[in-house]
């Protein structure tokens, strides 16, 4: 009796791990990500302890239910979104002018099962958080590139360009960068495949994971409008381009009717920005500023220059809809002042998509990419936990 159910219970095993084994063969892109994740997991980890040794910060710390302090990891914004997550927004301003508004609500949502369901701390569930969110983008990010990956070892050098990218510190830091950038690709990725309807669902939850999401909408209409149904009429229009562009601005007028019924300022996440000293102007001139400026006004400066180039050659690749995201989402940005504007230009899908291309056409400039990726990633990661707070 014993001898027959251990029998069935190793057939079962055998059954189950056939059956993924399959599925991985079957799907490459599982595997890779979850390598690359791993990878980026033990790139951050043993570089933090360089800083570590230096400072005497500490990667994790768990003494502390919901201590802000509890994981060196989840400094600035995260503490913001630790914030949202255990108390809500702020119905007013602090006394410093300065309130939880801008932190869309979708990120610390995912860290709910962390911190409700797990009993993890507030930081460590923020950061569990953007860990797992990580995955998801390595993974979207090789469906996006999947039609120019023809091999493993194409896989892992696309991949590597999310699980190693120059500002990876945030994707392990509890902030929304990664929740963003996998929501965005997957978008763009239903949306080309003719998915419609995920499309739209997936940009609804984008633009409620942060305010610029909002601009998808004007890339699917891009795409949409590139399919020839569109000028047969109506009677042979597929509804499903329509829903789903309906869909895409859902998250963000949501945040702002919910803002509006709690604040009585439907757009408070803008006018909040004032107390960190970004209000909306021009960004050539901000532009201008960095780059007429010193040490790490000038390397933003000329970032935003390479995102620039890079929107403007998308649409030499025919890709104007990652060309107009990019370009838009970069110029908004900038529009608030230059604070924080290289991760979210490292951060956006189509600015990595243009070096995936330019790398898969000159096989050489890998080494050059690589060694700065690295080198980048490398610093940034020491002078986080330094506490520089240059690096947010």
């Amino acid at each position: 009796m014993l001898l027959t159910i251990s029998d069935s219970t190793a057939a079962k095993r055998t059954t189950i791990l056939r059956a993924a084994g399959q599925t991985l063969q079957r799907y490459p892109q599982i595997w890779v990500a979850i390598v690359l994740w791993l990878a980026s997991n033990v790139f951050v980890t043993e570089l933090s302890k360089f800083a570590r040794w230096e400072g005497g910060s500490s990667y994790y710390r768990w003494e502390g239910s919901s201590s802000y302090s509890s994981v060196d990891l989840c400094q600035w914004d995260c503490g913001w979104y630790a914030r949202v997550l255990e108390s809500g927004y702020d119905k007013t301003p602090r006394v410093d002018g300065s309130a939880n508004w801008p932190f869309h609500p979708l990120f610390p949502l995912t860290a709910y099962p962390f911190h409700r369901w797990l009993k993890l701390s507030l930081p460590i569930s923020l950061v569990f958080a953007s860990k797992a969110a990580l995955l998801f983008a390595i993974y979207s990010f090789l469906l996006m590139v999947g039609h120019q990956t023809e091999t493993t070892a194409d896989r892992f050098m696309a991949g590597s360009l999310v699980a190693f990218n120059p500002y990876l510190v945030y994707a392990h830091a509890g902030y929304a960068e990664p929740l963003y950038f996998a929501l965005l690709t997957f978008a763009f990725y239903f949306a080309s495949r003719g998915r419609w309807i995920a499309s739209g669902i997936t940009g609804a939850f984008l633009s409620a994971t942060r305010m610029i999401g909002f601009l998808f909408s004007l890339s699917y209409a891009m795409m949409s409008l590139r399919e020839p149904d569109w000028r047969t009429g109506w009677r042979k229009y597929d509804l499903n381009k329509l829903i789903g562009l309906l869909l895409c601005p859902l998250g963000t007028a949501i945040y702002m009717l919910y803002m509006y019924h709690h604040t009585g300022d439907a757009l408070g996440q803008v006018h909040s920005q004032a107390a960190w000293g970004k209000s909306p102007g021009n960004p050539f001139p901000i532009l201008w500023q960095c780059l007429a400026g010193h040490h790490w006004l000038r390397v933003w400066g000329a970032m935003v220059v390479a995102a620039l180039v890079a929107s403007a050659w998308l649409f030499k690749l025919r890709k104007p809809e990652l060309g107009v995201y990019l370009a838009l989402s970069v110029l908004i940005s900038l529009s608030g002042g230059y604070f924080a504007i290289s991760r979210y230009i490292w951060w956006q899908p189509p600015f990595l998509y243009a070096i995936h291309c330019a790398l898969k056409r000159h096989a050489a400039w890998w080494v050059i990419y690589a060694a700065f990726a690295a080198g980048m990633a490398s610093f940034m990661i020491v002078e986080w936990f330094s506490g520089h707070s240059f690096v947010v």
